[in-house]
């Protein structure tokens, strides 16, 4: 979640420890929202450092930023995203004990120059490949502007072009995972941004 919300803001703003004291306020503002149990609803108790939208709410709103949830019945290429300033997309566990996936998707209105790898070697072990394909490796594409995924899984960012595209790519990624995408857009009030900070 840290890398998501620092992709969004574009620096390196939120760190384990910062999602940890919004989440300890959080539920300290409200504790009954816990239940019986008494732990805190705003993180996964197990530990894994998993936290809700609550949290990431909290943390854009101490940076002027508001988060619309996106009706996935409503095809992203007729939704205007000229104020939006990034997507945040959450996969959502297909099971209790495992994590969500959360990662940050962003529009750059000029070209980015990432480093090109085939996807035949994209996750295979560095000793499973020949030197040729090693060298291959340094070489560089420049793409956009247009969306990037910026996942922190990725070894580097993903071109993904045009709104129309960026609509196919959730769509796909949707018939495989239940999956949230929220928009990032500027508060109405950003003044009351920094009174509402915790």
């Amino acid at each position: 979640m840290c890398h998501s919300l620092n992709n969004v803001l574009q620096q390196e703003r939120y760190t384990h420890a910062d999602l940890e004291r919004i989440a300890t306020y959080l539920h300290e503002q409200h504790p009954e929202e816990s239940g019986w149990l008494k732990f805190n609803s705003h993180k996964n108790f197990l530990g894994f450092g998993d936290y809700d939208v609550n949290v990431i709410t909290a943390a854009l709103h101490e940076h002027g930023y508001d988060l619309l949830w996106h009706d996935n019945r409503t095809p992203l290429d007729a939704v205007d995203l000229s104020a939006c300033a990034g997507l945040i997309v959450h996969i959502q566990p297909t099971w209790f004990f495992r994590r969500g996936h959360w990662f940050a998707i962003k529009h750059f209105d000029h070209p980015i120059t990432v480093p090109e790898i085939s996807e035949v070697f994209v996750g295979q072990p560095r000793a499973a490949r020949s030197i040729k394909d090693d060298e291959s490796e340094h070489r560089e594409v420049t793409r956009g502007p247009g969306f990037w995924n910026l996942d922190s899984k990725l070894p580097f960012p993903e071109y993904i072009g045009s709104q129309a595209k960026l609509d196919r790519f959730l769509t796909d990624m949707r018939k495989k995972n239940r999956v949230h995408v929220l928009l990032i857009v500027p508060m109405k009030t950003p003044s009351t941004a920094s009174s509402s900070s915790i």
